[in-house]
């Protein structure tokens, strides 16, 4: 016999392969199964398929003698472990009649009213179902498999660390939703146990950072072609403002005059977010001259050709993603996004030596004392078009925004 009998390699790792009888292939749904032997070395392989292809055979076995009739299980095309027959205990007696996954998940997806939450949980499961490779009845995802699940797709996934603990968190509250409601035995939760540091990838996420002013250069460089994008990202250079804050301007929010244009931030996060910059820089002024129409409604997008994206629908959502994919092209690295302009506009003004108040006046920060949070109505526009005209950059970031906008 062969030493790769029954032995397939994917990659340069080694997996089991067995063919399914023609009549369980219905109810298994494939012709084969495969199962991860986690080792690359022929030989070894050759050591761990024999139990491994007991355990696959004994689970045939019960599929053909009934065992697992009342599971409906639908094997994965790839899946990692396979799930051992579940008994038929006495708890599972009380279970209510098989329902799969899917419809399960979208009950729960339901039960919170939060639009957020409901789309992470949508996104959780999604994830999950491709891994397992179509709608599987709750009973059949083991503690192996949930362990497999963890270890090959969620610390490996890109995902921030606190966004894979959010993503195994809901899948234990998922299970727990199913526990009591009688879908699953009460107790058996396989998501339950984990510990996911913030080093479990064995990456670190970079600090983000301002840029520097050759980044600048090779930023505002290239052709981006996705709609309002290189006005955003002129915007955000010379006014410090935000991605959102820049991309929901309407028409109104726009007025010049004695050559400066004064721009209304109305949307922020913050309280002190909102409002009025002036702006004076030849640049940015060009910008918005040719964007602002004084006939028409006030309340019309200045960028009129973007669009909503997102769980919550933001203008800014797609003009992010544009703006990931440009700077990625530029050779620029994750450390800096589309914040680090406003990092970058604060780090100029700073240098500049525009005085701390001025500086969050303009770029919408808090000020901690009761005498500016209480007391003080705010800056003048008078002090913002100080700000305002003391607002540059050396002469190959000057020239390289000049040249960028005029593509």
């Amino acid at each position: 016999m062969s030493k790769r009998h029954y032995l397939q390699q994917l990659g340069q790792s080694w997996y089991i392969r067995i063919k399914v009888p023609a009549a369980l292939r219905g109810r298994v749904g494939n012709t084969h199964i495969r199962r991860a032997l986690h080792t690359r070395d022929l030989d070894e392989a050759n050591r761990r398929k024999w139990p491994a292809l007991a355990q696959v055979r004994a689970y045939l076995d019960s599929l053909e003698s009934g065992t697992l009739a009342s599971l409906s299980l639908h094997m994965p095309s790839e899946i990692r472990e396979v799930p051992a027959p579940v008994p038929q205990t006495a708890a599972h007696f009380d279970l209510r009649p098989t329902t799969g996954l899917d419809a399960l998940s979208e009950d729960w997806t339901v039960t919170s009213p939060v639009k957020t939450v409901q789309f992470q949980r949508k996104q959780t499961y999604k994830e999950l179902r491709s891994y397992l490779g179509g709608d599987f009845n709750p009973n059949s995802v083991t503690a192996a498999l949930a362990a497999a699940y963890v270890d090959e797709r969620l610390l490996k996934s890109p995902d921030s660390p606190s966004t894979r603990r959010r993503k195994l968190s809901a899948l234990s509250a998922f299970w727990e939703w199913m526990a009591l409601r009688c879908y699953t035995p009460k107790g058996m939760n396989p998501w339950r146990g984990f510990r996911l540091g913030n080093n479990e990838s064995g990456r670190t996420k970079p600090k983000k950072r301002p840029y520097t002013m050759p980044e600048l250069v090779a930023l505002f460089s290239g052709n981006p072609t996705y709609p309002a994008l290189r006005e955003v990202m002129v915007l955000g250079l010379y006014t410090g403002a935000r991605i959102d804050e820049i991309c929901s301007l309407a028409q109104g929010d726009i007025r010049f005059e004695g050559g400066i244009a004064y721009m209304q931030i109305v949307k922020s996060k913050t309280n002190a977010g909102a409002r009025t910059l002036a702006i004076a820089h030849p640049i940015p002024l060009a910008v918005l001259k040719k964007r602002h129409r004084r006939k028409g409604p006030a309340t019309a997008q200045l960028f009129h050709e973007l669009k909503g994206g997102g769980y919550d629908k933001k203008l800014s959502w797609h003009v992010g993603q544009a703006f990931r994919y440009h700077r990625n092209g530029r050779g620029l690295t994750g450390a800096t996004d589309f914040h680090s302009l406003r990092r970058t506009f604060i780090t100029r003004l700073e240098n500049l030596g525009i005085d701390q108040v001025h500086i969050a006046r303009y770029v919408g920060h808090s000020l901690p004392t009761l005498a500016f949070q209480v007391y003080s109505g705010g800056a003048t526009e008078a002090t913002q078009a100080a700000t305002g005209r003391a607002v540059g950059y050396p002469h190959e970031v000057e020239k390289a925004a000049a040249s960028f906008i005029k593509q």
